[in-house]
């Protein structure tokens, strides 16, 4: 019995030493009957025993364990937290999935800040739970944020923490965490507009505006245009020609323009586009067979012609219009 005791402890001390390839030879046969030795196998099973953290699930993939992570962890071992920390610029936040907690059996009233009286809030995100601190300039100091500059960076810290629970038997199995978190921010940064400048050397600028020139319209009772009548209403026998003058006003428009009459009518209102209409010229043409042009039409800066007084039948008045 004695010599059983002997070799089950030399086997573990072998195994906890260290064991190269698949098996490993005993340095020593001594308390054994000679000739005899001892081989230690290694499991052929890479996942025995399980190298996954924090109840990972392991699966042998080419002689290797690949370690299948609960939400919340990370690595090739599931030995790291999943942690999303946001430096905006009014507040940092610090989020630890809700899951990491559970698992470590952690409940959310011993989770806080540096300063105890800080408790982390349980939000949602993205159809995710975490446990949550957002600090402010409001609060940054009374959560106990350790504040760092120097001459480009100001730095914000803070920790996540958990205590134990209150004691209340000899022995403890509660678990701890700790997540330091810090955000930094430079005091000087490079911005750039989201467009690029072209360099001119000169100044080209374009204005167009409608413009017009005045036309004026009058009546007269001669060819010789010299006794015209006078507004603003005249009565006119129907036996009497009237002399028509249309002159481009303006000295210096006078230049450029040479004046054509394209149409000319009468309705019995003030309202050009009323339904009850005379033609007396239509497309440059005399229209009214009393119409008589007394200059060559387009060829100056005035157009003169004449036609024969007339009524409409039911209409006391007569208004002339020209285009």
């Amino acid at each position: 019995q004695e010599r059983i005791v002997t070799c089950l402890l030399l086997l573990s001390v072998l195994c906890l030493a260290g064991c190269e390839g698949n098996k490993s030879e005993l340095a020593s046969t001594r308390g054994l009957r000679p000739g005899v030795a001892l081989r230690v196998e290694r499991s052929p099973d890479a996942c025995l025993p399980n190298p996954c953290q924090h109840q990972g699930q392991c699966q042998v993939t080419e002689d290797r364990p690949v370690c299948s992570c609960k939400p919340g962890f990370t690595g090739e071992f599931c030995q790291d937290v999943v942690l999303k920390l946001a430096c905006e610029e009014e507040h940092m936040k610090m989020m630890v999935r809700k899951e990491v907690f559970e698992l470590l059996k952690i409940p959310l009233e011993l989770v806080h800040l540096k300063n105890q009286a800080c408790k982390v809030a349980e939000k949602e995100e993205e159809g995710e739970l975490f446990f949550a601190a957002t600090l402010t300039g409001e609060n940054h100091t009374a959560c106990g944020s350790v504040i760092q500059q120097n001459s480009s960076h100001v730095s914000y810290s803070n920790v996540i923490e958990s205590e134990q629970e209150a004691r209340r038997a000899m022995i403890s199995r509660s678990f701890q965490l700790e997540v330091h978190f810090s955000c930094i921010y430079a005091y000087e940064q490079v911005v750039r507009l989201p467009f690029a400048l072209t360099a001119v050397d000169k100044l080209v600028q374009f204005v167009v505006r409608e413009g017009h020139f005045n036309v004026s319209m009058r009546l007269y009772k001669s060819p010789s245009y010299l006794q015209p009548y006078h507004l603003p209403s005249v009565a006119v026998p129907l036996t009497d020609t009237l002399y028509v003058l249309l002159k481009i006003e303006g000295q210096h428009q006078v230049k450029y323009f040479l004046l054509s009459v394209l149409d000319c009518w009468a309705t019995p209102s003030a309202d050009p586009h009323q339904d009850v209409q005379h033609k007396l010229i239509e497309q440059g043409c005399p229209h009214d067979e009393t119409v008589t042009y007394l200059n060559g039409i387009g060829e100056s800066t005035t157009a003169k012609f004449s036609f024969q007084m007339f009524q409409f039948v039911g209409y006391p008045e007569v208004f002339l219009h020209c285009r």
